[in-house]
């Protein structure tokens, strides 16, 4: 079958497991500009209709030159909508405590999510190939990884960390040869990265040194190690569904940055699933984490079987699961010091009375009041961070806590961030982020309580009236 047969039969494939319309929604093709993506950009534009195709290239800052290797992929995707960007990914590596490959991952994929984002996307397409898969499974395999690492990547699959967004690989059953010859025949003149055979990177040392020797063993190698994941994946896929049904009966509660679980149900789970689920809890709450060793899964295991009321255990990326009574507490982050923070009592958003108030943890309030008597100098030197005001001119008023992807537009600064930055930026433990109160209407967040008023919220020359709005603890309530 033709290479483009193979993309089409894989797109029908994809578009029936993932409920999208790949052939006519916009899809976003991240395009390095080497033989598999320029093959990939090819062979999609020969498929479907090009209104709606968005290119997105992303410079990783490792390799001299790089920067005009965007020029070259811009030339190729023509009339297309083109997004373009430059990341120091070894800067970031340093940063972030990660190998560059991992670094390079994650900078490539936070990408491709925010151009999906702003375009209406819900998929993504990379040219990762058979041997891709290959090299993927060999790797997984020598670092100890389940059944998940060993089935390799899906034809279509979530993107992880990112709610209603897929990523697609339709070249996943062609070979580097079959793509590099489809490059050859339509005169396609990929990008070459000279780093691809660097032995500093782990997939590279497979790609040139490991498998070329397997294939003395076995010179079927690379075949046989994709028929494995196939196995393994139909297997997964069967495993997958019967943890959901354990899943369900032993989730007491969830919320992005807390899962809690019924102990004594969880005790009575064959080993397989208290693994399983262990493991399930953490992707929840690190969907970015990937790799966890097996050490530190039976830690973990082995203080929630045995440990007593207050024993915990570390898990990677900062989370940690605790022993509490009758419960097992898996949390992201360090353990918040209940009373220092505000927190909603729930994840439901509740109404906030104009006047009226609305409790929170720990002894901590949240008010309202209308200010008829405005003092606009003293609106404008307002330096108490949990006192803000807003005009009234807005719709009802509602707490809650943020939404994934949410955006603010900060008063003074101009543009919209995301609010989980903000949240990361002001240094609000990643425990407390999940429940921190938000005052919004329906449409926009209003204040992030103690941190950043929305400028839409603004108090300006034509408001008659305005709300103010306080934060804090019943024993520090302000006076007056």
């Amino acid at each position: 079958m033709r290479l483009v047969e193979r993309v089409h039969a894989a797109l029908s494939r994809a578009a029936a497991a993932t409920g999208c319309d790949l052939f006519d929604e916009p899809i976003v093709l991240g395009i390095s500009g080497g033989p598999d993506s320029l093959a990939l950009l090819h062979a999609i534009r020969s498929i479907r209709r090009h209104e709606g195709l968005i290119v997105a290239h992303l410079d990783h800052g490792l390799r001299p030159g790089s920067a005009g290797e965007a020029s070259i992929v811009a030339a190729e995707a023509g009339d297309l909508r083109f997004y373009s960007e430059r990341v120091d990914v070894a800067g970031m590596a340093r940063a972030r405590g990660l190998s560059v490959e991992e670094a390079g991952r994650q900078a490539r994929y936070d990408f491709l999510a925010d151009a999906a984002e702003r375009e209406g996307a819900s998929a993504i397409m990379v040219g990762h190939h058979a041997d891709d898969q290959a090299e993927t499974i060999l790797m997984h395999l020598l670092r100890g990884s389940g059944l998940a690492g060993l089935a390799g990547m899906r034809e279509a699959s979530p993107l992880a960390g990112h709610d209603g967004l897929w990523l697609v690989r339709p070249l996943l059953n062609a070979t580097r040869n079959e793509i590099e010859s489809y490059c050859a025949w339509h005169s396609l003149n990929p990008i070459i990265d000279t780093s691809n055979a660097d032995p500093a990177y782990f997939r590279n040392r497979i790609r040139h040194e490991l498998l070329p020797r397997l294939e003395t063993y076995n010179p079927q190698i690379r075949q046989r190690l994709r028929h494995m994941g196939e196995v393994i994946a139909a297997d997964e896929d069967l495993l997958r569904d019967l943890t959901q049904s354990y899943w369900a009966a032993i989730v007491l509660s969830e919320s992005e940055n807390m899962i809690e679980l019924n102990r004594e149900s969880w005790l009575a789970l064959p080993l397989a699933m208290r693994r399983r689920t262990l493991r399930q809890a953490l992707g929840r709450l690190q969907p970015d984490q990937r790799d966890t060793g097996f050490e530190t899964l039976e830690s973990a295991r082995s203080v929630a079987e045995r440990g007593e009321t207050g024993s915990t255990a570390t898990l990677p990326g900062g989370s940690w699961l605790s022993v509490d009574y009758g419960k097992l507490l898996i949390g992201n982050g360090p353990a918040v010091e209940n009373s220092r923070y505000p927190r909603l009592l729930s994840d439901e958003a509740m109404t906030l009375p104009v006047p009226g108030e609305i409790a929170l943890t720990e002894g901590w309030r949240l008010t309202a009041e209308r200010i008829d008597d405005i003092d606009r100098q003293a609106i404008t030197t307002n330096d108490d961070m949990w006192t803000a005001y807003v005009d009234t001119g807005l719709s009802e008023l509602v707490v809650r806590p943020r939404k994934r992807g949410e955006r603010i537009r900060p008063l003074g600064l101009g543009g919209e961030t995301k609010v989980k930055e903000i949240m990361i930026d002001r240094k609000i433990p990643a425990a407390a982020r999940g429940r921190w109160p938000i005052v919004a209407t329906e449409d926009h967040a209003v204040w992030i309580a103690g941190h950043v008023l929305d400028e839409r919220a603004r108090v300006g020359r034509e408001s008659g009236s305005v709300v103010r709005l306080r934060c804090f603890r019943q024993v520090d309530a302000p006076r007056g």
